[in-house]
């Protein structure tokens, strides 16, 4: 069972970098060379498998369980070497917000943001985090229920209206809720960069609110955030753009919903 949940993460891995490698090039090629490396290297590994089960048929447990786990090591450190080297020069949610944190953080220590140029795929992909885990921030909630981000804000009918008028006009609304976190709900005609825009939003709202933690929900503070945005946000693409990001695709993890509004 734990090896095929192994094989189906990794043939989805596959699937997206060899997608990524096939720019400028046609995938069935790249899927072509990877099954005849994939063929080449399983072969050899069946011929050192082989010739290693007969070697160790005859020594201890202790020894056996030794080599085992030094292999499984050997194994999942060389693959963690190998992802490193991959650079996705699109945004996932971690790449996006190490990337726009530091554009922030950059701002705030004085550097005009007109000048600032900002981490390129290559950098980023070798602070990238391998592994997932809890990281004690705010958490930003993309792509969640109109009912979801009504009950989290516990939102009064003007707000309910201003959010609707949010996702007609600029495709996506942004929301502290009661409980501290962030909720960013997007229209169903919402395109990638309106969505890359409103997850912006919700990273310098984050910021805000984590540096100062008497700041409530409330008009003033949309308001002040949507300035900043409406300022920040060119500067960003023009830094990301000449650093070689892709702007037209994103991955975004979010929890699937988009709103339809219909008069």
């Amino acid at each position: 069972m734990c090896k095929a949940i192994c094989g189906v993460g990794a043939g989805a891995c596959n699937g997206a970098i060899n997608v990524h490698w096939s720019k400028g090039s046609d995938i069935s090629d790249i899927n072509a060379k990877f099954g005849a490396q994939h063929t080449v290297t399983g072969s050899l590994g069946l011929i050192f498998a082989a010739y290693f089960a007969k070697s160790v048929n005859n020594i201890s447990p202790n020894i056996l369980w030794f080599l085992y786990l030094s292999l499984t090591a050997l194994h999942i450190f060389a693959n963690m070497m190998c992802l490193r080297l991959v650079a996705f020069d699109y945004f996932n949610t971690e790449r996006m917000t190490s990337v726009v944190e530091s554009f922030l953080d950059r701002i705030r220590g004085g550097e005009d943001s007109d000048k600032i140029f900002v981490e390129e795929p290559i950098t980023i992909s070798s602070q990238e985090g391998l592994f997932f885990g809890l990281s004690g921030r705010i958490p930003i909630h993309m792509g969640v229920s109109f009912d979801s981000l009504v009950r989290s804000s516990q939102m009064d009918n003007d707000g309910i209206q201003e959010a609707i008028e949010d996702v007609s006009h600029q495709k996506y609304t942004v929301v502290l809720g009661s409980n501290r976190s962030i909720s960013v709900a997007v229209s169903e005609d919402a395109e990638t960069a309106d969505r890359t825009k409103g997850y912006f939003h919700a990273l310098i709202l984050r910021k805000l609110v984590e540096s100062d933690h008497s700041i409530r929900n409330g008009k003033a503070l949309k308001d002040a955030v949507q300035e900043v945005v409406a300022k920040l946000w060119p500067q960003f693409v023009s830094s990301a753009s000449k650093a070689q990001w892709d702007l037209s695709k994103t991955e975004l993890s979010n929890k699937g919903y988009e709103i339809s509004i219909q008069s």
